[in-house]
């Protein structure tokens, strides 16, 4: 194959992980997954499509799906951390797999330490293990400081950043909710908000809009709860 015909298959490659990113930006999450599908047919490679089917599926709760993505992401590209987190994923939905998924987390983790996403789906697994009423008490109880240690690093991660984005701001929005701080909550989900229309129209994700708006509708409850106590 010559140079010049590899450089145009390079730029093709480029411009169809761009528009289906577009695409799945737009909130269209179905007709992005079912474009990538018939796309990885004739591509069956390309880890960028498989990353970000895995984001469809992830969002569409296509648990066993995003289990095989998430497999073939690993396998092509090892050294590639979401392919570790988007299986943790898959198997923190699985009841009797939760250890597993740590396994698979802590993998992006080693390669990807500081990713406040990571350390975010750590948490909610690690919570998961504390609250199954099986699991003996002093296991449990590890577990619970795990997902505290987990949720205080987000919080310190995205503080000390010096430009967060609206994902950063969502992130920690939720973090404070789990930690029963209303007001900090809506704090963060008011910057998410602010930044995310402030940011480029092409950086503008509308499926975590929708998880901004999700945040600050749970956080309302929050409130709400806390003054009728």
């Amino acid at each position: 194959m010559s140079k010049e015909l590899k450089e145009k298959k390079k730029v093709v490659k480029v411009n169809t992980y761009e528009s289906l990113k577009a695409l799945y930006y737009s909130g269209k999450v179905k007709p992005t997954l079912n474009k990538i599908v018939a796309e990885l047919k004739n591509d069956s490679e390309n880890i960028e499509l498989i990353l970000l089917a895995c984001e469809c599926l992830e969002r569409t709760k296509n648990i066993e799906e995003l289990s095989l993505y998430a497999d073939l992401a690993i396998k092509l590209a090892p050294n590639v951390a979401e392919g570790y987190y988007y299986k943790g994923v898959a198997l923190q939905h699985t009841k009797g797999k939760e250890q597993e998924a740590l396994k698979n987390i802590n993998q992006a983790l080693t390669i990807d330490p500081d990713n406040p996403i990571f350390l975010k789906s750590k948490a909610s697994t690690h919570f998961l293990l504390y609250t199954d009423y099986h699991l003996p008490l002093k296991l449990a109880e590890k577990h619970r400081a795990k997902t505290e240690e987990s949720l205080l690093r987000v919080i310190e991660l995205i503080e000390q950043k010096e430009n967060p984005n609206y994902i950063d701001f969502l992130t920690i929005g939720d973090v404070f909710v789990l930690f029963s701080k209303g007001i900090n909550a809506k704090k963060y989900y008011f910057k998410a908000v602010n930044a995310y229309n402030s940011c480029d129209e092409s950086e503008q994700n509308k499926n975590i809009y929708k998880d901004i708006i999700k945040g600050q509708k749970a956080c309302a409850k929050l409130m709400d709860k806390v003054t009728e106590e």
